[in-house]
C-alpha cells in the first residue's frame, strides 16, 4: 500500500465518521423537536380540559341562579296570594 492509498483510506474513514456524527446530531435534534411538540400538545390539552371544566362550573352556576330566580318569583306569588286571601277573610 502506498502512502497515497493510506491517506485516501484515512480520508474516507474520516468522512464516514463525520457523516455518522452528523446523522447522530440530526437524529438528536429531530427527537428534541418531537419531544417539544409532544410537551406542547400535552399542555394545550390540559388547558383545554381546564377551560371545559371551568365552563361546566359556570354553566352550573348559571343554572343555579336561574333556579333561585324562579323560586324567588314563586315566593313572591305565594306572598301575594296569602295577602289576598287575608283580605278576603
Amino acid at each position: 500500500m502506498s502512502i497515497g492509498e493510506g491517506v485516501n483510506q484515512n480520508n474516507q474513514n474520516s468522512d464516514t465518521e463525520i457523516h455518522a456524527v452528523q446523522r447522530s446530531v440530526m437524529e438528536a435534534l429531530i427527537t428534541t423537536i418531537c419531544d417539544a411538540i409532544s410537551a406542547t400538545s400535552i399542555i394545550l390539552t390540559s388547558e383545554e380540559e381546564n377551560h371545559n371544566e371551568q365552563q361546566g362550573k359556570i354553566d352550573d352556576l348559571k343554572n343555579m341562579i336561574q333556579q333561585v330566580s324562579n323560586l324567588t318569583e314563586k315566593v313572591k306569588n305565594l306572598n301575594q296570594q296569602i295577602y289576598k286571601s287575608k283580605d278576603i277573610v
